[in-house]
């Protein structure tokens, strides 16, 4: 009996709960043009250059490269005009895909 009142506050604050309210999406753009890598894109937005710009790395399935955009604005409003595909000893990185 002392979890009735509990429960019956718990089942009105769903109750009157409201349902979240999103923004709209956006799509990415380089160059002006929208970055389209197919199915399965995994970007990841960080620091990778060591400037105070946040860049973007987004793996690419098909192929399995990693493409780094270098961010060239701010953080606020970034713009990336170009990529390049990620290299280790001079090699580009490629990673089994499926």
């Amino acid at each position: 009996m002392r979890f009735l009142p509990i429960l019956m506050l718990l089942a009105a604050g769903l109750c009157m709960a409201q349902a979240p309210a999103y923004q709209s999406y956006l799509y990415m753009e380089c160059a002006g043009a929208q970055i389209d890598v197919g199915y399965y894109g995994a970007p990841c937005i960080a620091n990778w250059s060591d400037d105070v710009n946040k860049d973007m790395i987004l793996g690419v399935f098909t192929g399995g490269r990693i493409r780094f955009y270098a961010n060239e604005n701010t953080n606020d409003s970034p713009v990336f005009n170009s990529y390049s595909n990620l290299k280790a000893d001079g090699t580009t990185i490629t990673l089994p895909s499926g």
